[in-house]
């Protein structure tokens, strides 16, 4: 029964026991929902609401990262902003319908309670969890949960060609021998300067769109220096010393996949496609990592109610399959 738990206000004195819970004992957590990941952005920018879910004993079951928004005069529990997905994360030791569906309504209650008018759970992908998040997903959907589906293409090692070119479309091939005829070449971002170089690049190709970076530079160097060391890395392509394509990448060791956060490229190059050698080369570089997959991103905008087409398209080009980011929501 829903009674048995007890959910708590997360609280900064809570932060190890949250961190070692999301490390070490769920089934869907990465370092993505960890309190040294979602704190690193400056104070004020979320209203954090986090729960913690614990047993009757005092056993630590499930916790759920959100913060608070308002949206159409509305009080919303939204999946913690500071992080790409999350929503609620269990114990193995709790992982089974009974108590999955009884922790949700718990969760509920207290959301209720404190006057929230709606849900919102962006859960983590199978893609990136322990075990198929198939069981939170029907429970979800048993409390009557509305589920959006956005589609994120991902390169699967398992059923990729040895020959990395093979997989990808006669264009994009070409664009990858004419960066080679020109001499581009791969290096790994270890300086500081050169990591604000890339997010300048960054920063200047999504103006195009009149669209910012999520993430500031001094915020990407605070998360490679202090954060998250051994789970981000950095990635330019140089021609002639310079650098006209950058890329970030977020390394979700446990479930041996890796994340494209950001893949960007001078415009002035456009004509060479330096985007297109980038992708070849995160593809190379993984494979030679040791990583099972590597993740785009998603495709789709707006809760996966609208396709970006041409972007869906460059992505499939690679070879790319296709899996679910999925988000629920509900009104309380």
């Amino acid at each position: 029964m829903w009674e048995d738990y007890k959910v708590q206000q997360y609280t900064d004195d809570k932060e190890e026991q949250w961190d070692r819970f999301v490390e070490e004992d769920c089934v869907n957590g990465t370092f993505l929902q960890t309190r040294r990941f979602l704190n690193y952005h400056p104070v004020g920018r979320f209203e954090d609401c986090s729960y913690m879910i614990f047993d009757k004993k005092g056993n630590l079951a499930a916790v759920c990262p959100a913060c608070q928004v308002t949206e159409n005069g509305e009080k919303v529990f939204y999946s913690h902003k500071g992080s790409t997905f999350g929503g609620i994360l269990i114990s193995h030791r709790y992982y089974s319908l009974e108590k999955v569906l009884d922790i949700i309504e718990s969760i509920e209650k207290e959301a209720g309670n404190q006057r929230f008018n709606r849900m919102i759970l962006k859960i983590t992908p199978d893609l990136f969890c322990e075990e198929s998040g198939d069981l939170l997903q029907y429970a979800l959907y048993y409390r009557k949960y509305k589920v959006y589906n956005e589609l994120n293409l991902v390169i699967d090692y398992a059923s990729y060609k040895e020959d990395i070119l093979s997989n990808f479309s006669q264009g994009k091939r070409t664009h990858v021998h004419n960066c080679e005829k020109q001499d581009c070449s791969l290096k790994e971002l270890l300086d500081d300067e050169e990591i604000i170089q890339g997010h300048h690049i960054l920063s200047e190709n999504l103006a195009k769109y009149d669209l910012k970076p999520v993430h500031t530079g001094e915020e990407l160097l605070n998360l490679k220096n202090n954060v998250i060391k051994n789970e981000i890395g950095f990635f330019g392509v140089y021609l002639d010393k310079k650098m006209i394509a950058f890329s970030t990448m977020f390394y979700f060791n446990k479930a041996r996949v890796a994340h494209s956060q950001y893949i960007s490229a001078s415009q002035e190059y456009n004509a060479l496609s330096p985007m297109t050698y980038m992708y070849y080369c995160m593809i190379e570089e993984m494979k030679k990592r040791g990583f099972d997959k590597l993740s785009w991103g998603i495709t789709t905008e707006h809760l996966g109610l609208e396709i970006n087409m041409g972007l869906t398209k460059s992505k499939e080009a690679f070879g790319s399959r296709y899996c679910l980011n999925q988000i629920y929501e509900k009104m309380l």
